[in-house]
């Protein structure tokens, strides 16, 4: 899995993995994260569960469902929750939900991928749940799929299909490179890519 560190969130989105629609970095540049899954579905009111799961996603990136209709308007992650998971060596959080606190957030340059930001948050009602199948961004998770962010976002790899898609990236990176070498000689992208 390491090989992953080669490419960008675009180069593997490219190659077949898949991007989670709307999450974005809560740190400017963002550097490369990947790692296994590990799942969390709360109530947007819930942020205990998402905490209790700090405990087990030490070298993991925690994906996180939130539902409900204040799922946009109250925030389940926080400084507090970013320094205990770096401090415990989770490696980033990716929320289909609200986060806040993004001056601790930054200071701690923790990565934290999100859909929103707001200041309001629930209570620690521990009511959810840790590694079942989860929909973040749209797109299907389960526990120990492979997430990747940047600064273009997330994107999801299904285990099974790591290899096909490192594969498949390889190729698409020395392709673009050979087309960048070609633009630096002079050429124009329209001719290259023959658009009529």
């Amino acid at each position: 899995m390491k090989i992953l560190k080669n490419f960008s969130v675009p180069n593997l989105c490219d190659a077949g993995a898949m991007p989670l629609k709307d999450i974005k970095p809560i740190l400017e540049n963002q550097k490369l994260i990947f790692g296994e899954v590990i799942t969390v579905k709360i109530n947007y009111d819930d942020w205990g569960t998402l905490i209790k799961s700090i405990s087990f996603a030490k070298d993991k990136i925690i994906v996180v469902e939130v539902v409900g209709e204040k799922k946009y308007e109250t925030a389940v992650w926080g400084g507090l929750a970013s320094l205990n998971a770096k401090i415990k060596g989770v490696k980033g959080v990716v929320i289909d939900g609200c986060v806040r606190d993004l001056e601790d957030i930054k200071s701690l340059k923790f990565p934290v991928f999100a859909k929103n930001f707001c200041p309001s948050a629930g209570k620690p009602l521990n009511c959810g749940k840790i590694n079942v199948p989860i929909t973040c961004g749209d797109v299907l998770v389960n526990p120990g799929d492979i997430a990747v962010g940047d600064n273009n976002g997330v994107a999801i790899i299904k285990k099974e299909n790591l290899q096909e898609i490192i594969e498949n990236a390889k190729y698409i990176k020395e392709k673009e490179k050979k087309i960048k070498e070609r633009i630096l000689r002079g050429e124009d992208l329209r001719d290259i890519l023959k658009l009529e």
